[in-house]
C-alpha cells in the first residue's frame, strides 16, 4: 500500500511537488509562528509585569473634576493640582474601610500661602530731602520669559513740608534711617496628607532628615485654633528645605527727578500734581534709580524655614521670619483645547492653553498680589469673622503658624522613577517641560527645558515645600477639604485580565457607593504630548510634556493577546483550508481512478488506507521540517530546543492532514464502480441564465456552471482574506496602541517582525490553495478549451479567460472576506472601520491579486491544450 502511494505521487510529479511545497510552507510557517509568537508574547508579558507596578493603583477625585483630555485616555502631568477639596472625610473613611483597599492615601490641597522674612539695614535713603518711590516686584524665572507675579510700591517724602495733594497718597518719613528693612516674600503651596497612609504608600517616614533632632508625624501632632481670632491656626508641618522656587524679589529705591529746592518750585510741582487726572500723578514723573536689591525666592524660603527652626541662616544672618503665613488663594487646573498637531508623526495629540485676565477679589489684599493674567483660575480663600474677634472686616484670609515637626527629603521617598511607568507625584516633585517649537512653529534644537516659576497661576506649578496633616486642613477648611485619594488595591499585583477585573470592580464600587470619580492609574505610562502656549493672543511656543496614558499596560496586554491569538488562528485556518482544498482537488482528479479500483474488487477500506498513509507521510514531513527550523532557531539564539513547540506543531500537523483524509474518506464513500465507464462531467451541470456576449460572461458562465467546486475556490481565498484583513486591522490597531506611550514603544521593538513573517506565510498558502483549485479546473475543462481553440481562439485569449476567472474568484472572495472580517472586528472591538479606505482597498485588492497570480500557471497549461489530441481522447 505504501509503494502504491509512492508510485501514485511519482506518476503525478507536478501535483506532488505542489503538495510538498504546501507542506513545506505550512511546516515552516507553524514553526516560525510558534517561535516568534512565544518569544514576542513572553517579551511583552515580562516587560509589562516589570512595568505594572506604580505609586498607586486608583485615584479618586471629586465629581466634576474630570478633564476633557480623559476621553483620549490622557491625564495632564499635574492633573491633581488645581483640585481644591470636594471629598468629605466621611467618604474617605467609607473608601478606606472597603475590604479590597490596602492603602488609602488622601491629599488635601490647602492653597498658596504668602511666606516672607524681614531683612534689616537694606534700604538707604539719601540725605538729600526729596520724594522717593520704593517698589517690591516679585518675579518668576525659568519659563518662557520673566514673569511679574506680584508688585507693590509706595511714594515717600523726606522733606520738611510733606503737604501735597491727597491724590498722590504720599507717605511722610520723619526718620528715613529707621525705615531700612525689606520684606521679600514668595508663595508656598501647602498640602495635607494622612501620615500613616503616606508612610505606607511612599515611605515618607523614611525620608526624614537629621532624625536625632527631627521626627515624623505622630498622634500628638494635632492642629489648634486660636482663641483670639477665628482666622488664626497653629498646624504641625514637615518642611522640605530644598527649594524648587526659581523666582526672586526685586526692590527698587527711586528718586522722583524734580527740582524741589525752592518754595516756588515746590508750589509749582504740587499744583501740577493736583491738576492731574491720573490714578497716581507721581507715576508720570521721571525717576532715577538710587538702589536696586535682588533677593532669590529660594533664599527667602531657606531663611524663613531656618527662622522657624530657631536657627540663624547663613544667607541673611539678621533676618526674621514673619510670624504667620497668610493663606492667600487656591488656584484651578489648566484648561486645554484640542488643536491639530504640528507634527502628527511625533505627537499624536496636541493641545492649546491660553491666559485669561485674573479675577482676584479679596477684602484686604490688592489685586496686584497676583499677575494681571494667568493660565489658571484663582479664588481668594477667606474665613468669616465673628463679632467677638473685634475685626473691622467681615471675612479675612487664614493666618497659619507652623509648628515644625521635621525636615524631609523628597528624593528619598519610595516611588517608581522608571520613565516607562512613572506616575505624577506633584506632592513631591515639581512640574517640568521642554520648549520644542518656537512661536513660528520652528523646531527648537536642542529642546529648551523650562521649570516652575513660583507663579500660583502660571503654566507650571511648584510642588509643596510644606506638608501638614489632613486633620489640620479639616480644622481650617472644613469637612469637604480632601482633594483626591490615591489607592493601593489588594489582588492586583500582576498584569492580566484578573487584575484588571479586580481594579474595574473596585472602581465601580467606589463610584456607586460614594458618587466620586475613580480612575485606574495602575499600568499607565507616560506619552509625549505637545501643547501650544498662548499669552494674550500671542503664541509663546510649544512645550512637550510626558502626559499619562491611562491603562497603557493592560491595553497593550489585551491588544497583543488578540494579535497573537489572531496570528495563530489565521495560520491554522489558512493551513486547514489549504489541506481540505488540496484533498478535495485530489479526489476530483482521482475519482474515476478510485472508481476503477473499486470495479476491480478493491474494498473501500483499502482506499481509506491510501489517503490515511498520504496524510501520515505529509504530517511527518511537516514535523521533520519543523524540527529542522526549530534547531536553526535554537542555534541562532543559543537556547535549548523548545520541545513544547515541536509537540504542538506535530499535533497540529496531524490534525490538519487527518481532517483532509477524513474529507477524502467521506468522498470515497460516495464513489461507485459505475463511474469507471461514465464519460464527461460526473456532476450535473447547473442551469446558467447568462448570455454569452463577451469573455467576461463566458468566465462567469464557467464559474456558475461548476458552482460547487468554485465555491470551494472562493472559500479558499475568502477565509484567508478575511483573516488577513482582520490581522492587518489588529496589526495597525496594535501599533496605534504601542506607539502612544513610552512603554508601548519599548514593547513595540520586540513584536514587529513576527507580524510580517506570518503575513507572508499566510499569503503564500492562500496563493497556493487558489492555484491548486484553478489547476484542477483547467484539467477538467481541457476538452471544452480544445473546442474553443478549434473555433479559432488564440493562446492569449485562452490565458485571458483563465486569468479573468481568477480575477472574478478573487473579487468575490474579497467581498465575502471583507464582510466576514468587518463582522469579526465589530464583535471584538464594537466598531466598524469604514473610515479606513486603505484597509478596504487592500482587503479587495489582495484577493484579486491572489486570484490572478494563482491563475497564471493554470492559464499557461490551458494555452498548451492541443485541440486534436483532446477531442480525440474525449471521443
Amino acid at each position: 500500500m505504501f509503494r502504491f502511494v509512492l508510485n501514485q505521487w511519482r506518476r503525478q510529479r507536478g501535483k506532488f511537488i505542489l503538495t510538498l511545497v504546501g507542506a513545506l510552507i505550512i511546516s515552516a510557517g507553524l514553526s516560525l509562528m510558534f517561535n516568534l509568537t512565544d518569544s514576542s508574547q513572553g517579551t511583552v508579558e515580562q516587560t509589562l509585569q516589570k512595568k505594572w507596578s506604580s505609586a498607586y493603583d486608583i485615584v479618586v477625585r471629586p465629581k466634576g473634576s474630570q478633564m476633557t483630555t480623559e476621553s483620549s485616555k490622557l491625564l495632564e502631568p499635574n492633573y491633581l493640582n488645581g483640585i481644591n477639596g470636594g471629598i468629605s472625610f466621611k467618604q474617605y473613611q467609607q473608601i478606606k474601610q472597603m475590604d479590597a483597599i490596602d492603602i488609602a492615601a488622601p491629599v488635601a490641597v490647602m492653597g498658596y500661602a504668602n511666606i516672607g522674612i524681614s531683612i534689616p539695614n537694606q534700604i538707604h535713603f539719601p540725605d538729600e530731602p526729596g520724594i522717593y518711590r520704593l517698589s517690591n516686584s516679585h518675579y518668576g524665572a525659568g519659563g518662557f520669559s520673566k514673569e511679574l507675579i506680584a508688585q507693590d510700591g509706595a511714594y515717600f517724602s523726606t522733606m520738611e513740608e510733606p503737604l501735597v495733594p491727597p491724590n498722590t497718597r504720599l507717605i511722610h518719613l520723619q526718620d528715613p534711617k529707621g525705615f531700612s528693612s525689606i520684606q521679600p516674600f514668595t508663595y508656598s503651596l501647602i498640602v495635607g496628607i494622612d501620615p500613616e497612609a503616606e508612610a505606607q504608600l511612599v515611605g515618607l517616614d523614611k525620608s526624614i532628615l537629621n532624625k536625632k533632632k527631627f521626627r515624623y508625624f505622630n498622634q500628638e501632632d494635632v492642629p489648634s485654633a486660636s482663641k483670639k481670632s477665628s482666622n488664626e491656626f497653629n498646624i504641625p508641618v514637615l518642611i522640605n528645605p530644598k527649594s524648587f522656587n526659581t523666582g526672586y524679589s526685586q526692590f527698587k529705591l527711586e528718586q522722583v527727578n524734580v527740582d524741589l529746592k525752592t518754595k516756588q518750585a515746590r508750589d509749582t510741582f504740587y499744583q501740577r500734581l493736583a491738576q492731574s487726572d491720573a490714578p497716581q500723578p507721581l507715576d508720570q514723573e521721571k525717576r532715577k534709580i538710587i538702589q536696586n536689591i535682588k533677593v532669590d525666592a529660594s533664599k527667602v524660603e531657606s531663611a524663613f524655614f531656618d527662622s522657624l527652626l530657631g536657627q540663624k541662616t547663613k544667607v541673611f544672618p539678621h533676618s526674621e521670619a514673619n510670624t504667620n503665613a497668610q493663606l492667600v488663594a487656591q488656584t484651578g487646573s489648566l484648561t486645554y483645547q484640542t488643536v491639530k498637531s504640528p507634527f502628527p508623526t511625533r505627537w499624536e495629540n496636541a493641545y492649546e492653553v491660553h491666559t485669561a485676565p485674573t479675577a482676584f477679589k479679596n477684602a484686604i489684599l490688592p489685586s496686584s498680589y497676583l499677575p494681571k493674567r494667568g493660565f489658571r483660575t484663582v479664588d481668594s480663600y477667606e474665613i468669616k469673622m465673628k463679632k467677638s474677634d473685634g475685626s473691622a472686616f467681615k471675612s479675612m484670609n487664614p493666618y497659619l503658624t507652623f509648628n515644625v515637626v521635621g525636615l524631609y527629603d523628597p528624593n528619598k521617598i519610595n516611588v517608581s522613577k522608571d520613565p516607562l511607568n512613572e506616575l505624577p507625584m506633584e506632592t513631591y516633585r515639581p512640574s517640568a517641560a521642554s520648549i520644542v517649537l518656537d512661536s513660528k512653529n520652528e523646531p527648537v534644537n536642542p529642546a529648551q527645558p523650562i521649570n516652575t516659576t513660583g507663579n500660583p497661576i502660571g503654566l507650571l506649578t511648584n510642588s509643596p515645600n510644606v506638608l501638614t496633616t489632613v486633620d489640620s486642613v479639616q480644622e481650617v477648611m472644613g469637612d469637604q477639604s480632601i482633594s483626591s485619594i490615591r489607592l493601593k488595591v489588594k489582588g492586583a499585583s500582576s498584569v492580566g485580565e484578573q487584575s484588571d477585573k479586580t481594579l474595574q470592580r473596585i472602581k465601580s464600587e467606589i463610584e456607586r457607593e460614594t458618587g466620586l470619580i475613580a480612575t485606574i492609574t495602575k499600568g499607565s505610562s507616560p506619552q509625549p504630548v505637545v501643547t501650544k502656549v498662548v499669552d494674550d493672543g500671542k503664541t509663546l511656543g510649544w512645550i512637550e510634556q510626558p502626559w499619562i496614558h491611562i491603562g497603557a499596560a493592560i491595553t497593550i496586554f489585551r491588544e497583543t493577546s488578540v494579535g497573537f491569538s489572531g496570528v495563530i488562528f489565521a495560520m491554522l485556518a489558512v493551513a486547514v483550508v489549504y489541506v481540505l482544498a488540496t484533498s478535495y482537488v485530489s479526489m476530483l482528479a482521482r475519482r474515476k481512478e478510485f472508481a476503477v479500483l473499486l470495479a476491480l474488487g478493491w474494498r473501500t477500506k483499502d482506499l481509506y488506507k491510501i489517503v490515511l498513509i498520504e496524510a501520515a507521510i505529509l504530517a511527518g514531513f511537516v514535523s521533520t521540517v519543523a524540527l529542522i527550523v526549530e534547531g536553526i532557531f535554537s542555534y541562532v539564539r543559543n537556547e535549548a530546543m523548545n520541545g513544547w513547540s515541536l509537540l504542538w506543531i506535530a499535533l497540529f500537523s496531524l490534525v490538519i492532514y487527518l481532517a483532509g483524509a477524513t474529507w477524502s474518506a467521506w468522498t470515497i464513500r460516495r464513489i461507485s464502480p459505475y463511474e469507471a465507464i461514465k464519460t464527461g462531467e460526473y456532476a450535473k451541470a447547473a442551469r446558467v441564465g447568462v448570455k454569452l456576449r463577451s469573455t467576461v460572461t463566458l468566465a462567469l458562465k464557467e464559474l456558475i456552471g461548476k458552482w460547487k467546486r468554485n465555491s470551494l475556490s472562493v472559500l479558499s481565498i475568502a477565509l484567508p482574506t478575511a483573516l488577513l484583513t482582520f490581522f492587518l486591522f489588529v496589526t495597525f490597531h496594535l501599533q496605534g496602541v504601542l506607539y502612544t506611550s513610552w512603554l508601548g514603544q519599548f514593547v513595540a521593538l520586540q513584536v514587529g517582525p513576527m507580524h510580517y513573517v506570518t503575513m507572508g506565510v499566510a499569503i503564500s498558502i492562500a496563493i497556493l490553495t487558489t492555484g491548486e483549485i484553478m489547476w484542477q479546473n483547467v484539467t477538467d475543462r481541457r476538452a471544452s478549451l480544445a473546442v474553443l481553440k478549434a473555433l479559432g481562439w488564440t493562446n492569449g485569449a485562452i490565458r485571458q479567460l483563465i486569468v479573468l476567472e481568477g480575477f472574478l474568484v478573487g473579487l468575490i472572495s474579497g467581498i465575502i472576506g471583507l464582510i466576514v472580517a468587518y463582522s469579526t472586528i465589530y464583535v471584538l472591538y464594537d466598531l466598524v472601520p469604514w473610515n479606513e479606505p486603505l484597509l478596504i482597498g487592500v482587503s479587495l485588492a489582495l484577493p484579486i491579486l491572489f486570484g490572478v497570480i494563482a491563475a497564471f500557471i493554470p492559464a499557461q497549461l490551458a494555452a498548451r491544450v492541443q485541440p486534436y489530441q483532446e477531442l480525440k481522447d474525449a471521443s
